[in-house]
C-alpha cells in the first residue's frame, strides 16, 4: 500500500512537472512575436525514443540550409573515409581521366595535392572523358541572380578552385586563378563581375580582389587544366575505358565539417555529385535524392520535398519531425565525438561560433540555415541534467529582422537547457 501511494505521489510529481515544462514553451512560443510568422518546433529524446514537445512539428517549412543535414546523412552512407577525385586507366603514355564531382580540386581550403601531382607525374598526355554529367548548372527553385555571387556557383563533374576566377589587382596588373581566366579580364567599374551570357569579367579599379563564379565549359576546363597541369588534355565524349579504378583525394570529414561549420553550398552540392559516383549511370544528384529516400528514408513520418544539397532552392520543403529523424539516425550510425566534431558547435565554431555563449561548455551542436523571411535551426541539445535531446526549429515567411528572430530562438533553447 505505502509502495503504491509513493508511485502514485511520483507520477503526479513527474506529470506536473511535465505540464509545467510544456507551458513555459507554449508560452514563449505563443508570444506576440512569434504571431505574424510560421514557426515549427520538434523536440525528441533519443534515449527514451519519445517526442518531448511538437509545435507545428508536422508542417512543411523552406528548410534552407537545414537541407544540408540530409546530405551529409547521403554522404555517410554513401561515402568512404575519402572523397574520390577521379576515375583513372592508363593507356599506354594516355592517362584517362573522369570527374567524380570532386569539390576539393585545387580548393584554396585544401592543400592537399595528391591529385594534382598524381596527374602531373601519370602519362604523357591526359585524355579527360567529359560525358557523364548531364544535369543542369543550377537547380530548379535557386535565385537566377545569383549567377554573379561566390556562394552560387556553377555545379559541374571535376570542378576547379570552387568553379570560381579568383581575381586580384596591382595597379593595372591583373591575375586571375585559374590564369587561362586573365586574357577575359578587364579593370572595368561595372554593375555584375561578370557577363551574364560568357566568360567575361570585371573589377573595379577600387577593388583589390574578388571571386567569381564562371561558366562551366568543355573548352574552359580543358585549356584551364592544360596550362594548370602543364601537359596537354585532350577532351572526349566518349566513355571511359573499362578497368578503371578510383584516385582518392581529402579526408571525407574534412569536407562534411567545412560543408557544416561554414554552410558551404559549392560542397554541398558536390557531395551529391560526388555520392552518385557510387551508384551504376551518369553523375546525378537527383539519382542520390532518389536512392537516399527510397533505401533509407522511406520511414520518414512526412515525405519531404529534397530538390538540392544546399538548401539554395526554394522548392525544399521538410518537417521539424523530418530533419529530427535525420538527426536521430545520424546520432545513432555515429560516435557522438565524431558528429559533435562536424556541427557547428555553438559559442565555439562555425555560423554558431557567437551564438550560445552563455554556458561554461558548449550544449548546442547544430547547423543553421537562413534565406530572405527564414531562418532554420536543427541539431543537439545538452540540457543541465545531462540529457542529449535532437530538436529542429524553423521560422518561415518572417518580415522581421533576422537577428531578432536568432534571438527568440535562442532563448526557447535555453527554456530547453534549464529546465528539462
Amino acid at each position: 500500500m505505502k509502495n503504491s501511494f509513493l508511485f502514485l505521489l511520483l507520477f503526479c510529481f513527474t506529470q506536473s512537472r511535465s505540464y509545467a515544462q510544456q507551458e513555459l514553451l507554449d508560452a514563449h512560443l505563443n508570444s506576440d512575436f512569434y504571431a505574424t510568422q510560421f514557426t515549427g518546433f520538434y523536440l525528441y529524446d533519443p534515449a527514451t525514443k519519445k517526442e518531448v514537445y511538437s509545435y507545428n512539428g508536422n508542417k512543411f517549412f523552406i528548410p534552407a540550409s537545414n537541407t544540408k543535414i540530409f546530405t551529409l546523412y547521403a554522404a555517410t552512407k554513401m561515402l568512404t573515409d575519402s572523397i574520390p577525385a577521379f576515375k583513372y586507366v592508363l593507356k599506354g603514355n594516355e592517362l584517362h581521366v573522369e570527374g567524380t564531382g570532386d569539390p576539393t580540386f585545387l580548393h584554396p581550403k585544401y592543400k592537399n595535392n595528391k591529385a594534382i601531382n598524381f596527374l602531373k607525374k601519370t602519362g604523357d598526355k591526359i585524355v579527360f572523358h567529359w560525358n557523364n554529367f548531364d544535369e543542369e548548372a543550377f537547380l530548379p527553385g535557386w535565385t537566377w541572380d545569383d549567377f554573379r555571387k561566390n556562394y552560387s556557383p556553377e555545379r559541374s563533374q571535376f570542378p576547379i578552385n570552387e568553379n570560381l576566377v579568383t581575381i586580384s589587382k596591382s595597379g593595372t596588373a591583373i591575375k586571375t586563378f585559374p590564369a587561362y581566366f586573365k586574357e577575359f579580364t578587364e579593370i572595368k567599374e561595372s554593375k555584375e563581375a561578370r557577363d551574364f551570357y560568357e566568360n567575361k569579367f570585371y573589377i573595379g579599379s577600387r577593388s583589390a580582389s574578388t571571386k567569381v563564379p564562371f561558366i562551366v565549359k568543355e573548352e574552359v576546363i580543358e585549356n584551364a587544366l592544360t596550362e594548370i597541369i602543364g601537359k596537354k588534355v585532350e577532351m572526349n565524349k566518349s566513355p571511359l575505358p573499362s578497368g578503371s579504378k578510383v584516385f582518392y583525394s581529402v579526408a571525407s570529414d574534412s569536407v562534411y565539417k567545412e560543408m557544416m561549420e561554414n554552410s558551404d553550398n559549392f560542397l554541398a552540392e558536390h557531395l551529391l555529385i560526388v555520392a552518385s559516383s557510387a551508384l551504376p549511370g551518369k553523375l546525378s544528384s537527383d539519382q542520390v535524392i532518389r536512392h537516399m529516400t527510397t533505401k533509407y528514408l522511406s520511414d520518414l513520418k512526412q515525405k519531404p520535398q529534397w530538390s538540392d544539397g544546399s538548401g539554395l532552392s526554394r522548392y525544399n520543403l521538410f518537417t521539424p519531425q523530418n530533419m529530427v529523424q535525420v538527426l536521430e539516425k545520424l546520432y545513432a550510425e555515429n560516435p557522438e565525438s565524431r558528429l559533435f566534431n562536424i556541427f557547428p558547435v555553438g559559442g565555439k565554431t562555425g555560423t554558431i561560433k557567437s551564438r550560445y555563449r552563455d554556458s561554461a561548455s558548449p550544449y548546442i551542436y547544430a547547423k543553421t540555415g537562413t534565406l530572405s523571411n527564414t531562418v532554420t535551426l536543427s541539431g543537439y541539445l545538452k540540457t543541465k541534467t545531462g540529457k542529449t535531446f535532437i530538436f529542429s526549429l524553423m521560422n518561415n515567411n518572417s518580415p522581421k529582422d533576422l537577428s531578432w528572430i536568432r534571438n527568440e530562438n535562442e532563448k526557447l533553447l535555453r527554456l530547453v537547457r534549464d529546465n528539462y
